[in-house]
């Protein structure tokens, strides 16, 4: 499947990010009826991202940081975390009619990918999923998963979709705008979110700061109460080992600490052999209210 193929499956529910009119899949750019254009990449996916919204040359995470990312996801020690998105997102689907699912804030690729394999898998009815992020380089690795996934460079604040679009919206370890995904939620669609529990990665976190508290649950977590209603809370808790420095870097530079310690902290970490580190993640399934 070619880029054309994949963002022809979703067009219908995606909106012009400048004036929010229909586009329209042309040979080599997405247009709508006011002019604005947008280019499809031929590595596999439509950039959607404003220029204005643009606040570096490669806004989002770095290509360094995500190569990180993908070694680590690739080893197998989130998989667990995967599987459990699969479960309850099937469990949230409608056992009818066709449906998107969107995930804001997909980084590489990684868990969209998971999830969408899980999906073609196990479901009759179709399902389109897209992937979403802010980082160019993100997406261009997300595009060697799966070019029937439909990958966008877009923000996430003001995501690229019609409004009440969406039957199922995601978001893993990844910023979110409660009234952006109420916006473009269906009435009965669901929201799953993704976020660090109170342990994880604690021995990590040791290695780095001088006392270790309980992850807290983020702002815009909070910020969820007043919109959805909990619908389905799980939380996935394991110990993983890792037996190398490389693993261990790679764990680490995925992370927002890699950008925030000193260079005696780094050493620290870098002269370790073997970690044992807490996965230790929710996911909270919440419906609109």
């Amino acid at each position: 499947m070619d880029v054309r193929d994949a963002v022809t499956s979703a067009i219908a529910i995606l909106a012009c990010p400048i004036c929010d009119d229909t586009l329209t899949v042309g040979a080599t750019a997405a247009t709508c009826p006011n002019g604005h254009s947008f280019d499809l990449a031929r590595q596999g996916y439509l950039n959607l991202l404003r220029p204005d919204k643009r606040h570096s040359p490669e806004p989002g995470d770095s290509a360094e940081m995500l190569r990180h990312r993908r070694s680590f996801l690739q080893g197998g020690y989130y998989d667990a975390v995967a599987a459990a998105l699969s479960d309850v997102v099937l469990a949230s689907l409608p056992d009818h009619g066709s449906i998107h699912v969107a995930d804001l804030g997909c980084g590489e690729g990684f868990f969209l990918a998971r999830l969408h394999a899980g999906l073609v898998a196990t479901r009759e009815l179709p399902v389109n999923c897209i992937g979403v992020d802010i980082s160019r380089a993100g997406i261009r690795m997300a595009t060697t998963y799966d070019r029937r996934i439909t990958w966008l460079v877009a923000s996430l604040h003001h995501s690229p979709f019609r409004p009440a679009s969406l039957g199922v919206v995601i978001s893993m370890f990844a910023p979110i705008a409660p009234e952006d995904v109420q916006r473009v939620l269906k009435p009965d669609g669901v929201l799953v979110t993704v976020t660090p529990g109170p342990d994880h990665l604690d021995a990590l976190r040791a290695m780095i700061y001088p006392t270790v508290a309980p992850h807290a649950v983020p702002p815009a977590q909070r910020a969820l109460a007043a919109q959805f209603d909990v619908s389905s809370a799980t939380r996935v808790r394991y110990g993983i080992q890792l037996k190398s420095p490389a693993q261990i870097m790679s764990l680490l530079a995925m992370t927002p600490f890699y950008w925030n310690i000193s260079l005696e902290t780094m050493a620290r970490v870098e002269a370790l052999s073997h970690l044992e580190v807490t996965v230790d993640v929710s996911l909270i399934v919440r419906r609109r209210r």
